[in-house]
């Protein structure tokens, strides 16, 4: 996002839909060739980065302009490349260092939006394993490193947020002297699948049948179930609430207990503690209030209820409802807290991150969530083409298909892991391909270019407004027969 909150909403809500530019704009591209990566030398070297995140498609939404409209952000090259060249371009490596493979199970950015602020956060869950002779690779560490970076334009901080996370990986990795003892191996295949490592790792917290008592200070003593001391006893109550905001779940305090008659019990503070346990139950503090964690169905992290999201376009609307009345800040924060209900957050035990979750429950068989939707590709050649050079049109897991000049076709892409492969040929000469992973946050639009002098075609991913234009003149040349 690139400007302040309020004012954006006020300013979009006066001349204009804050969504009406929505998905018409280019992905935001990021690298990280401007960035510092301070890293010490150190034993291993990367010589290798494999991509196993969940969702390639991209490293996450970002609101641009004054209206915010929302865009998807990722790297110009795929994300492998970004950072191994990062890497071996800034991280320094000694002669003698050894070679190490890097997988990356997650590598993400988000904004968060609130009603008078907003931050850029950025994550990484990765580990660093080592080839042995044998075709083996042994996991040396497993990563997880998150930050957050608040200010009044946060989308020009995703690059230092991203270089940032990969740096503290990368200091780990340099700090470890030798491979651990009785450290796991992996076969190859279960390597390159991403199984084993990160994966199968668990903190202490998740082995014992029930939190320690006490308060936890940070993400790492909740990681090793080792709570600090409170200074005084407390307890934890539950209160419930009616109403539709709070279905299925209830309000969360802790208190302390004293024995001043008149004044027994006083709120535990929320600004200087991580989250506190009781030794039945384990809270974290959330945007200034406590909630119940809970493991997830898959047992690789915790979810909590929390409160409804930030709705922009609500607050956009009462702002300019309450102009009149001169009460723009109550508006705004009226919306923020809105009349929504309260949906699941899930806690990536790994990295500290809070991320809400929609769709919370849909996971696979690796525990991966997956999100039941599909991604809109559309591939055109534009009425100016040569009209007498038909391209065949591969496509992952389809049929060929010719696509000659002023003509269009539309391809469904459902994995979001997998790179959708489009290669154009004219018959006898030179193929051309193109891979991607699409976004699925908004339509794909693909032009494919068949030169005339017999080069091989390229294609050009365009932007949401070209490619529609495009579509639209085609259909509407080929009713008026031309």
């Amino acid at each position: 996002m690139s400007r302040f909150l309020p004012f954006c909403l006020l300013l979009a809500g006066l001349f204009g839909s804050p969504r009406s530019g929505r998905a018409q704009a280019m992905p935001l591209y990021i690298d990280l060739k401007a960035e510092k990566l301070d890293v010490p030398a150190g034993p291993w070297q990367v010589t290798r980065v494999l991509d196993l995140r969940a969702d390639r498609s991209r490293l996450g939404p970002v609101r641009l302009g004054l209206d915010n409209h929302v865009v998807s952000a990722n790297f110009a090259q795929p994300m492998a490349a970004e950072l191994l060249q990062a890497i071996q371009t800034q991280a320094p490596a000694r002669a003698e260092a050894r070679p190490v493979l890097m997988r990356v199970f997650a590598l993400a950015l988000s904004e968060d939006v609130r009603a008078s602020s907003e931050a850029a956060e950025a994550e990484l869950i990765a580990d660093f394993l080592e080839p042995l002779p044998d075709s083996m690779f042994r996991v040396l560490l497993p990563v997880g490193a998150a930050t957050r970076r608040a200010g009044l334009e946060v989308t020009k901080h995703h690059a230092t947020n991203l270089a940032q996370v990969l740096q503290e990986g990368l200091r780990q990795l340099a700090a470890l002297p030798a491979a651990p003892p009785n450290a796991e191996v992996l076969t190859r295949a279960d390597a390159l699948a991403g199984r084993g490592g990160a994966t199968s790792r668990r903190f202490p917290i998740q082995l014992a049948a029930l939190p320690q008592r006490g308060f936890y200070r940070s993400l790492q003593e909740f990681q090793n179930n080792a709570p600090s001391e409170p200074k005084y006893p407390f307890a934890i109550e539950h209160i419930a609430h009616t109403g539709k905001r709070w279905a299925g779940t209830d309000e969360v305090q802790a208190f302390y207990l004293r024995t001043d008659a008149r004044n027994p019990r006083v709120p535990v503070s929320r600004h200087d503690i991580w989250g506190l346990s009781d030794g039945r139950e384990a809270l974290i503090v959330h945007k200034s209030r406590f909630y119940k964690l809970l493991p997830t169905a898959d047992g690789r992290n915790f979810t909590f209820i929390g409160p409804p999201l930030f709705d922009e376009q609500a607050a956009t609307n009462m702002a300019v409802a309450a102009v009149a009345g001169g009460a723009i800040g109550a508006a705004i924060a009226g919306a923020a807290q809105g009349g929504g209900t309260m949906i699941p957050y899930e806690l990536h035990l790994a990295s500290g991150r809070v991320l809400p979750m929609p769709e919370a429950g849909h996971t696979d068989a690796d525990g991966f969530q997956t999100v039941p939707d599909t991604a809109r590709v559309y591939v055109y050649r534009r009425v100016e083409s040569a009209k007498n050079r038909s391209a065949t049109l591969s496509i992952t897991g389809q049929k060929p298909l010719m696509l000659q000049a002023g003509q269009w076709t539309k391809l469904i892409w459902t994995d979001r892991r997998q790179e959708l492969a489009l290669c154009g040929q004219v018959a006898g000469e030179p193929k051309g391909c193109h891979q991607f992973v699409p976004d699925f946050s908004q339509p794909n639009y693909l032009e494919c270019m068949v030169p005339e002098d017999g080069s091989a075609p390229t294609f050009r991913l365009v932007p949401v407004k070209e490619g529609q234009f495009e579509l639209r003149r085609i259909q509407r040349l080929s009713k008026a027969g031309r």
